[in-house]
């Protein structure tokens, strides 16, 4: 995870530092390609969690609770294509990249049995407090939440394998931030996109990238318990309702002054006139970002290793939709 946050760094400190000298039209378009790309992946990154081997569906007094950390790969065109347009170069971590650039994420996962009739309930938290970086010159949010509901389709025998659906909601919201020293690009001129806009002066900036997503997520699954192993193999759709982008965040004024509401909404009307997504303007910033809808078609599978109330589970997943891989790990106690 560190790894990723670094690779965000550079990549919008490069964004932020070319400010002076890119237009504020073709930073909206470089960003808006660059989120559709990035938002596409971020469902799939959602799906991390409750990825568990046995699909049968137990009712009460049966539960579990464990512990998932993976990653999906972006396929790197999405920076490689902001870099051309922005005209910045990418670190080799990005361009030397076969597989794509890891976006990680981890949860703390549980489940238990229903009431009555046959379903269970799985709930996932992953969660890093800013605390916990406040001596550190990177400032990271991170937050994996979600919940599914399975329901048994074949409960499984000797001979047929267990197999139940499941319907659930994800939601992933990662920003990073940091100083910037030197290159950092402190106007924006915003009379490219209309003339009667000023200019945006900021005061000790910082580079932030941010992204989000709320997904709603089917899967079907079928597994079959074999002495001490347990493999698995499903396929789930994901549908996403994303944002991603990034900017500048530090004390802004506007034309010298410090910005109104009046003039942010000024900015935001001119940005729609334009044809652009409006950007994200306050007194502390200024972000651009774009929206991104859309599902994605995946497969899944693994095996765990059983030992008694003990499990360790490997996972892997496929996006068909955009051919790039996932992978997980979940420990985790079940009774």
């Amino acid at each position: 995870m560190k790894r990723f946050f670094i690779i965000m760094i550079i990549l919008v400190v490069g964004v932020s530092g070319a400010f002076a000298q890119v237009d504020i039209e073709t930073m909206q378009d470089s960003f808006s390609g660059f989120s559709s790309d990035v938002s596409s992946a971020l469902p799939f990154v959602s799906t991390i969690g409750l990825n568990w081997s046995d699909a049968r569906v137990r009712s009460l007094p049966h539960f579990g609770v464990g512990l998932t950390v993976g990653a999906v790969m972006i396929p790197k065109e999405a920076f490689t294509d902001l870099a051309d347009s922005m005209g910045f170069d990418l670190p080799s971590e990005i361009t030397d990249s076969t597989l794509g650039v890891p976006l990680p994420a981890y949860t703390v996962d549980g489940r238990i049995g229903g009431l009555i009739l046959p379903f269970d309930i799985g709930i996932k938290l992953g969660y890093i407090p800013p605390e916990l970086l406040e001596d550190s010159p990177v400032a990271v949010d991170y937050t994996l939440a979600g919940f599914d509901i399975r329901t048994p389709i074949i409960k499984g025998n000797v001979l047929l394998p267990a197999v139940a659906l499941s319907v659930g909601y994800n939601y992933l919201n990662a920003g990073v931030e940091t100083a910037v020293s030197t290159g950092m690009g402190q106007l924006i001129d915003l009379s490219t996109i209309d003339g009667s806009l000023g200019t945006l002066t900021f005061t000790d900036p910082n580079a932030r990238f941010q992204m989000q997503s709320n997904v709603v997520d089917i899967k079907l699954q079928a597994s079959k318990s074999l002495l001490i192993i347990t493999p698995y193999a499903g396929l789930g759709y994901a549908y996403g309702w994303s944002k991603a982008g990034g900017g500048v965040a530090g004390s802004v004024l506007y034309d010298g002054h410090e910005i109104t509401a009046a003039e942010i909404a000024a900015i935001e009307a001119a940005f729609d006139a334009a044809g652009y997504d409006a950007p994200d303007v306050s007194a502390d910033g200024f972000l651009v970002s774009s929206d991104s809808t859309g599902g994605a078609f995946r497969a899944f599978g693994g095996l765990s290793v059983n030992l008694s109330i003990m499990k360790l589970d490997l996972n892997a997943m496929y996006n068909i939709n955009t051919a790039s891989l996932g992978a997980s790990l979940n420990t985790r106690i079940a009774f």
